[in-house]
């Protein structure tokens, strides 16, 4: 990665109130003891749209999504997401807005597996304090049926397949 210029374009990068929307990466650049894991990276993606990043095991794949993500600081250009600029932000306000704008999903799913599904996929959302727990059950099965789990809330993670997990965690 670190001798090309990776570019994805959405739609027209803007919000309805005229702000860049989606995630906006423009001229990313990380580098380890001098040596750049990538640079010049720039991508747009835009609400609903899906990007994949590929290469090979080592190219800093990892690196540039904790970076995109707000997890790692980086050495050059900036990253922002629905037009707020995460690189200006200390480590507390990072931390904040991740929990209640960034969702990750691990290739080891990471659920508990002493809480249902239902109970995993609602975590996030008990985390962000008060809250109405008739509203927050709404919002965790309509997450289920986007994910084709409806009816599977009371499983245990050990009840579901690979590929169910994998949809607990984009779920959750």
């Amino acid at each position: 990665m670190s001798r090309q210029t990776t570019t994805a374009t959405g739609t027209n990068g803007m919000n309805t109130s005229g702000q860049p929307a989606g995630l906006v990466v423009a001229g990313l650049r990380k580098d380890y003891d001098g040596v750049s894991v990538f640079r010049d990276v720039s991508l747009t993606v835009a609400p609903g749209e899906f990007v994949a990043i590929v290469g090979e095991s080592g190219v800093g794949k990892s690196t540039l999504l904790n970076c995109m993500a707000g997890l790692d600081d980086w050495d050059a250009g900036t990253v922002a997401l629905d037009g707020v600029d995460i690189g200006r932000m200390d480590d507390s306000a990072r931390a904040r807005f991740r929990r209640e704008r960034i969702g990750f999903v691990f290739q080891a799913f990471h659920v508990l597996p002493h809480l249902d599904v239902a109970q995993n996929i609602a975590l996030p959302l008990m985390l962000l304090g008060a809250r109405d727990h008739a509203s927050d059950m709404l919002r965790v099965e309509a997450m289920l049926d986007a994910v084709g789990l409806s009816g599977l809330g009371a499983r245990l993670p050990q009840q579901l397949s690979g590929g169910q997990l994998q949809r607990v965690a984009i779920a959750r």
